[in-house]
This record gives structure tokens, C-alpha cells and sequence, in this order.
């Protein structure tokens, strides 16, 4: 007969929030009615889950209702690796390389995907995505990522320079001779002149200003 008390919305990560703890309590409607007040005997754990989980920020959800009637939401975030900007709208691009709409509440600071020529397949270009995200300074480096009949871009924070990547082959050699130029860069006060880095051939980078 004990009835809920008090909702504890939870998020298990320290990463900032897309939604708030408000947002998600609005998410805890059953029957019409919200948790707080009602017998436990009444509340149907599954049903409320799947209702939250519902939420395009949230990747995943567990809820847990105690002896004493306190309601416990652990929620776990979707997380964006790109913010990609097409034709059709803008968008983020999430750690499982699936379309994840903006957030009212935080901005999150990601590579752009520029795809407004429609030239970029988001699953071809995810892997790379991807080790920009895991990689401490390439995540600090790109800014944006854009394709066109040469290939790949990456347009960087320093000096604005874009580098061609050309296609997604041999992927980790290039990425090897493009930190191995910006440590070189440190000691070399020409080489922040370069305005273009072509990373295509092999064993060597092409610099031109």
C-alpha cells in the first residue's frame, strides 16, 4: 500500500546534459498520470522504461522503484562524435554512427560534417569519425570534415589549414603523417605558412601555400 514518494533522476555519466531532470521526470506518465503519489502496487517499471527510452537524447534506461516508495531513474545519454549540416536539416552523429537530433540544453563541441553537396556517406566516413573522437589530438585538431571529387577534408584550428585525406584508405598511415608534420611544425616556423596538406602519397606530405 506504501505509495511513491520522491522520483531520483540519475545520469550516469559526467558528460554535460541534453536534457534535464525535469525533462525526464515529464517522461514518467502512466495512465495519465505521473508516479509521485501512487501505490507501487500500480506502477508498472517496464512500461515506464520504454516510455523514457522513447526520448531521442537517451541511449539507455533503468528504473528501480525501493521498499519505502523511492523511484530511481539511472539514465544514460546518447553521445555525438559529429554535428553533421546537409541539405535537409542539421544534426548530430552519434557514438553508434545513428542520426541524433539537436539539444535545447547543450551544444555539444564535435567535428562538423559539411554536407551540403551531398557528397559525404555518413556510414563510409563514421570509422574516421570515430578515431577522430578517440584520438586526444586529432579531437582538438579537425573542425570539419567535408568531401568533394578529390576526396576528404579536413579543415583544421590551426591557421585554417585543410588537409586532403582523399578516400578512406590507409586510414591510420595517414593519420601517422599528419602528426608527424604538426610535430615538425613546432620546430619549423615555415611550415605554419602551408595552407594546404595532401596526405595522399605515400611515405610523404605535399605542402603548398
Amino acid at each position: 500500500m506504501r505509495k511513491v514518494k520522491e522520483v531520483e533522476v540519475v545520469f550516469a555519466d559526467t558528460d554535460p546534459l541534453f536534457l534535464t531532470h525535469q525533462m525526464v521526470n515529464n517522461l514518467l506518465i502512466q495512465k495519465g498520470r505521473t508516479v509521485v503519489n501512487q501505490s507501487k502496487s500500480l506502477i508498472n517499471l517496464q512500461e515506464l522504461e520504454q516510455r523514457v527510452e522513447t526520448h531521442p537524447m537517451i541511449q539507455r534506461v533503468e528504473v528501480s522503484l525501493g521498499v519505502v516508495g523511492d523511484f530511481r531513474v539511472s539514465v544514460v545519454q546518447r553521445k555525438p562524435f559529429a554535428r553533421e549540416y546537409n541539405k535537409q536539416g542539421v544534426f548530430y552523429i552519434d557514438s553508434e554512427g545513428k542520426k541524433m537530433p539537436m539539444s535545447e540544453v547543450y551544444s555539444a563541441r564535435v567535428p562538423i560534417l559539411n554536407n551540403q553537396n551531398g557528397y559525404i556517406n555518413t556510414d563510409e566516413v563514421f570509422p574516421l569519425v570515430q578515431r577522430i573522437h578517440d584520438d586526444m589530438f586529432l579531437r582538438k585538431l579537425v573542425v570539419t570534415i567535408k568531401k568533394d571529387e578529390q576526396g576528404y577534408w579536413l579543415q583544421t584550428r590551426f591557421n585554417h589549414q585543410q588537409v586532403l585525406f582523399g578516400e578512406l584508405i590507409n586510414t591510420a598511415q595517414k593519420i601517422k603523417k599528419l602528426k608527424v608534420f604538426y610535430n615538425y611544425m613546432e620546430n619549423d616556423s615555415l611550415s605554419a605558412t602551408f595552407k594546404k596538406i595532401d596526405l595522399q602519397y605515400n611515405n610523404q606530405v605535399v605542402c603548398s601555400k
